[in-house]
Formats: structure tokens, C-alpha cells, sequence
């Protein structure tokens, strides 16, 4: 759970973001009907189309239930404690379970296949590694030279801003059961689940209703926010929106599953010759 300070920035930017998101499908509505001769939606290989009110709804409810749960700690609660064993299970689970879930619905209820839909089916190897690698050393070097920015910025001003909460639960233990559940959890867990759910989906639902370049600073902030932890915000935010590009240029979900199982992976290597200097 988060600290009060961090509970704070990241509810009201929660509630901020769904309250523009909600403005711009309003306005992209309006703008339809003014000119209708633009294909506001069409650009790029993600498709798009197949997405309908329906889902727009089911995305408005995901983030509303989101938004509820967010809860402080408790008070003389410390991060660490809250994560272990069980907890990075019930991750687990919960990760799963969310995008078997959105599988199923689009599936069953929506009568799509998220094959297609996903671009799995056209799949070119010799272009998609290519594109693997030079998305690889973009984020990379991005990414960590933005993460390094931010938190000299903030500590500037909040002096105990602290890593995530993962993050120092790996640090601090010697249990190797734990370490192993947290570079599964990271390394292929979270790229299967958040992809599917947050390129797959959210970004292919925003983009049916606005455009390409909305969808994808919106449902990257969105990204950003469900990892509760204010230094990392515009990290991940840039993390997700070179996603949402390396998506669009391919066309097929594989591609950010894998650079973002890639970039864990780098990460939880830095952590764990960072605690060896």
C-alpha cells in the first residue's frame, strides 16, 4: 500500500486523468461529426475498429474500481512490510486472472479473437527483431536517463521518497523462493498481463474513440499510475509510450510483451549487482 503523501499525488492523478479522458472522448465525439472526412482512428497497424461501446464501458469500470481501491498505509506501517511470499502469489494470481478474464470477454462476450486483434497471427521475425533491438537500446537509455532526472528533481523536495515497494523487498531479503517469485512475476507475469490489458486493450479502445497519439499518452499515464510509486510516474509513463509506438510500428502485442519482460529483466540484473557494490 502507499504512503499518505503518495496516496495523495496518485488518487488525484487517477481521478484527474479519468475526468480528461472522459473530456477528450467528448470532444473526439464532436470533432467526428464536424469532420467526418478525417479517419481520426486508422492510422498505424493497431487495429482498432473491432472495439465498441461495450468495451469503452468495461474500460470506464476497470478504472473506476482501480481508483477505489487505492488505500494508504496504515499508520507506522512501513512499504516492506506489505510485500512477501503470499503477496507476490495473490499478485500473481491476480495478474493472471485479469487477463484471462479480458481474454474471455473479448472472446465470448465480444466475439473477437485476440489473435488477430493483437496481431499474433502476422508475425515477421527478421523485422521484429530488428525492431526488438532498436526499441531495446532506445528504452534503455531513455528511460534510465529520465528515471535519474526525476529522482534528483524530487529529492529536492521529498528527502524520504523511497523506491518501490518490490523493489526494497528485494533488496532487503535473502530468500531466494522470494527472489525467484519476484523476477517471474517481472520478467513474465507482468508483460503478459499489463500488455494485454493496457496495449491490448485500453490503448486499442482509446485509440477507436479518439487517435493514435491520445490513446497513447493517455493509457501510458494510466500505466504509470497502477505501479503506486510517484518516482517512477514519469519513467513508466515514457517506458509505456515507447510501447504504445513499438506496438504501432509492428502492429503485433509480442513486441511490447517482449521489451517490457527485456527491460525487467535489465532491471532486477541492476538490482541485483547494485546490492553486490
Amino acid at each position: 500500500m502507499l504512503d499518505v503523501h503518495s496516496f495523495g499525488v496518485l488518487h488525484d492523478l487517477s481521478v484527474f486523468v479519468s475526468i480528461a479522458t472522459a473530456m477528450a472522448l467528448v470532444s473526439y465525439w464532436l470533432l467526428r461529426h464536424a469532420r467526418p472526412e478525417v479517419s481520426w482512428n486508422h492510422e498505424g497497424s493497431v487495429l482498432s475498429r473491432p472495439y465498441g461501446a461495450l468495451d469503452l464501458l468495461v474500460l470506464a469500470g476497470i478504472g473506476l474500481l482501480f481508483i477505489l481501491s487505492m488505500q494508504p498505509h496504515e499508520s507506522g506501517q512501513t512499504g516492506g512490510d506489505t510485500v512477501n511470499d503470499s503477496s507476490l502469489v495473490l499478485g500473481m494470481l491476480f495478474h493472471l486472472t485479469v487477463c484471462a478474464g479480458l481474454l474471455l470477454y473479448l472472446y465470448q462476450a465480444r466475439g473477437l479473437n485476440p489473435a488477430e486483434l493483437f496481431g499474433l497471427q502476422n508475425l515477421h521475425w527478421r523485422s521484429l527483431a530488428v525492431t526488438l533491438g532498436i526499441f531495446t537500446i532506445i528504452i534503455l537509455i531513455s528511460v534510465n536517463v529520465v528515471s535519474a532526472v526525476t529522482v534528483t528533481w524530487l529529492q529536492n523536495f521529498w528527502t524520504d521518497l523511497q523506491p518501490q515497494e518490490t523493489v526494497q523487498a528485494f533488496q532487503k531479503s535473502d530468500g531466494i523462493g522470494f527472489k525467484f517469485l519476484v523476477i517471474f512475476l517481472a520478467v513474465v507475469i507482468a508483460p503478459l498481463a499489463e500488455e494485454t490489458l493496457f496495449r491490448g486493450f485500453v490503448y486499442g479502445v482509446l485509440k477507436r474513440y479518439t487517435d493514435a497519439p491520445f490513446a497513447a499518452l493517455s493509457s501510458s499515464l494510466m500505466f504509470a499510475i497502477i505501479h503506486m510509486h510517484v518516482g517512477s510516474l514519469l519513467p513508466l509513463w515514457m517506458l509505456a509510450v515507447l510501447f504504445c509506438l513499438a506496438y504501432e510500428i509492428t502492429g503485433c502485442l509480442l513486441v511490447p510483451m517482449i521489451l517490457h519482460s527485456i527491460f525487467n529483466s535489465v532491471s532486477i540484473i541492476a538490482m541485483i549487482f547494485g546490492d553486490k557494490t
